[in-house]
């Protein structure tokens, strides 16, 4: 058993009853208290040495982190300290075989130990790119642009082609290896098809995904099973302004999908047990439809687990508001009932040093309260400017305060038993919105704005997908033009009546018009720099420019009017007023309702809580009760309100009926 959304007579509960301890092939796991899933990155062994070696253009790596990583003594460290119960293990980064067979065995020998210890293996798959090295350098896999040139996936790898056989059957191969040697777990990474386009003015440009002879053959033929008449696969990717370009974006999508569902079903049939993740989301949480050529909503049908790696390490400050709380709730609507994990980075990969303890209890903390199965980062950090990881001595407070929150956080769902989302606040997201729309939704369709608007605001919600079975809302935020799901009886207001102010200034919100023919020429070759250069990699990384430019406007505060948000808070139960930024969450248990606080700052906040009677306090590294309606949050905080009680156990059963 292990903690995510499930769906049981209509509600939300968080323990999941699956696996039961069992992983593939019958091998055994010790889930964590209160059937918590504790994930952990954990990059190592030679492998992980090339490949960070090249991503950081020559930067060294601390080798005696890399070659020790996977030894009894620290795997049980991650489990002791941490919380630990599912290690992600490099096993296949898209190396050529001469160079990559020694991970495959290291693997093996890591996945034995994590057995022994009562831990998943999961394994890395590389589903989307490689390192032409070696016997790899000449491969025709490789996918290409509309003048037959390779295209980089960061230094040193290549994009594959998804339509290509041997391609196909390498990863299959590798899959099957993978769970031969112990995996648990099958982790697809940075799955996408081809090239990414550059977004401008709410379209792009360049070129995206393949265009080998083999890619247009299978458009022209994908066109004609559809009755459609043939146009020719785009140079430019303006799927905004091209009929065609729209074509291809549903065609590339398709590809991927098709060729993920393939893989995992082969697998399937021959070790049923195995779990799938997919990491098919990034930057900020929003739609990858295009970017990548990804339909999340599809794959998410197949894949046991859903997964974000993002820039997102929640923090406040000024303007700043960077929550990770809604990435939770977005994946958590694609498929009720599936475990939903996140990662945060503070910058990014080869960027970050290790951070203080705060920040690590936070992240935990953050996605706890928001449902989700929050992974413990414990590579991929540069110090001394060297690639290293998290190691027993110089880590056990940073480990240990991750862990202390997964303790306190098992212990509590242990003693509350079955647990709901109890939020009565819910903001729609249709699949045609939230991950086939906009790389940055504007206007009456900004989804994002009204999630940031919540947080901000200290409003708990629910994020309600095209998938949930009906359940008792009080209001419900829907996007312009699109109709509230039918099951829906309360109050259904549009994110434009709410009158937010979204901060303006996000660099491509204004890079068109006369610059548009300027950018579609330097864009695509900047990207290829930032990729292929180290100097244009380590300017932009110094100066921050990614998160500055393409995501600082997703992490600035969004303001509601006062009456806006008087009318919202009122319609949950507990209405709540935080003395400085934070995260705020309702989970109904056997005992009643819990609210949950999280501190996005550094010093200490005060909860006032408005409408109930506290009984008791339950805190989670900090946390003390001030008088009947206030508390004292240091880093994460659950208060249980007993007058909650009788009127939570009013909604399930309403909710039931």
């Amino acid at each position: 058993m292990f903690i995510g959304r499930s769906w049981c007579d209509n509600g939300m509960q968080t323990v999941v009853g699956e696996a039961s301890g069992v992983g593939a092939n019958g091998r055994s796991w010790r889930p964590a208290r209160g059937g918590l899933l504790v994930p952990a990155y954990y990059w190592a062994g030679q492998g992980s040495m090339l490949i960070h070696r090249m991503k950081g253009f020559g930067r060294e790596v601390d080798r005696v982190a890399y070659w020790r990583a996977y030894d009894a003594e620290r795997l049980r460290w991650l489990r002791d300290r941490g919380g630990v119960n599912c290690v992600f293990s490099s096993y296949n980064w898209g190396l050529p075989p001469e160079l990559e067979a020694a991970d495959w065995r290291a693997f093996e020998r890591a996945a034995r130990i994590c057995h022994d210890l009562g831990m998943m293996a999961a394994a890395y798959i590389q589903p989307s790119n490689a390192a032409p090295l070696g016997s790899f350098a000449r491969k025709g896999w490789y996918a290409v642009t509309p003048k037959g040139k390779r295209i980089p996936y960061y230094n040193g790898r290549a994009f594959t082609c998804l339509n290509e056989e041997s391609w196909r059957a390498w990863v299959l191969e590798r899959c099957l290896d993978a769970c031969d040697r112990g995996a648990d777990v099958l982790f697809f990474d940075n799955c996408a098809f081809g090239g990414m386009p550059i977004p401008l003015s709410r379209d792009y440009t360049a070129f995206a995904g393949c265009a080998c002879e083999r890619c247009r053959e299978r458009f022209s033929v994908w066109q004609e099973a559809a009755g459609l008449s043939v146009l020719p696969l785009p140079r430019l990717f303006r799927p905004g302004r091209d009929e065609a370009a729209r074509r291809f974006a549903a065609w590339r999508a398709g590809t991927l999908t098709a060729f993920l569902r393939g893989i995992v079903e082969e697998v399937r049939a021959v070790y049923p047990e195995t779990k799938f993740v997919t990491n098919t989301v990034g930057g900020v949480n929003v739609n990858t439809f295009h970017v990548f050529g990804v339909d999340l909503p599809a794959i998410a049908g197949f894949m046991d687990w859903l997964f974000v790696e993002n820039l997102q390490s929640p923090r406040a400050g000024g303007r700043t508001l960077v929550q990770n709380a809604g990435t939770f709730k977005l994946l958590g609507a694609l498929r009720p009932g599936a475990p939903a994990l996140s990662i945060a980075y503070e910058r990014g990969i080869g960027v970050d040093g290790p951070p203080p303890p705060e920040v690590f209890a936070r992240i935990a903390a953050e996605g706890f309260a928001a449902g989700g199965a929050p992974v413990l980062r414990a590579s991929e950090y540069v110090v001394g400017g060297r690639w290293t990881l998290l190691e027993p001595g110089s880590d056990d407070v940073r480990v240990g305060a991750f862990g202390q929150v997964v303790a306190a956080y098992a212990a509590l769902v242990e003693a509350g038993g079955r647990r709901r989302e109890a939020a009565r606040v819910g903001v729609f997201v249709p699949d045609a919105v939230g991950w086939r729309g906009d790389l940055y939704p504007g206007g009456e369709d900004d989804y994002l704005a009204v999630i940031q608007a919540l947080v901000g605001a200290g409003i708990p919600f629910q994020v309600i997908g095209e998938r949930h079975d009906p359940r008792d809302l009080g209001c419900l935020l829907v996007p312009g033009g699109v109709a509230p799901p039918g099951w829906f009886r309360g109050r259904v207001m549009r994110f434009a009546e709410l009158g937010l102010a979204v901060p303006k200034g996000r660099l491509l919100g204004w890079l068109g018009g006369p610059l548009e023919p300027v950018v579609r020429v330097v864009g695509p070759r900047v990207v290829d720099g930032y990729y292929s250069r180290v100097h244009v990699r380590r300017f932009v990384d110094r100066l921050d420019l990614l998160m500055r430019l393409v995501f600082g406007g997703r992490f600035l505060r969004v303001s509601m009017p006062d009456s806006t948000r008087r009318l919202l808070a009122a319609m949950n139960p507990v209405q709540v007023e935080l003395s400085g930024p934070g995260y705020v969450d309702l989970w109904e248990g056997d005992h009643g309702l819990e609210l949950h606080v999280v501190n996005y700052g550094v010093s200490p906040i005060r909860a006032e809580v408005r409408g109930r009677e506290i009984l008791s306090l339950a805190s989670m590294d900090g946390g003390r009760l001030l008088g009947r309606e206030r508390v004292e949050v240091t880093s994460f905080a659950v208060v249980h309100l007993e007058a909650c009680a009788v009127a939570a156990r009013g909604w399930g059963e309403a909710a039931r009926r």
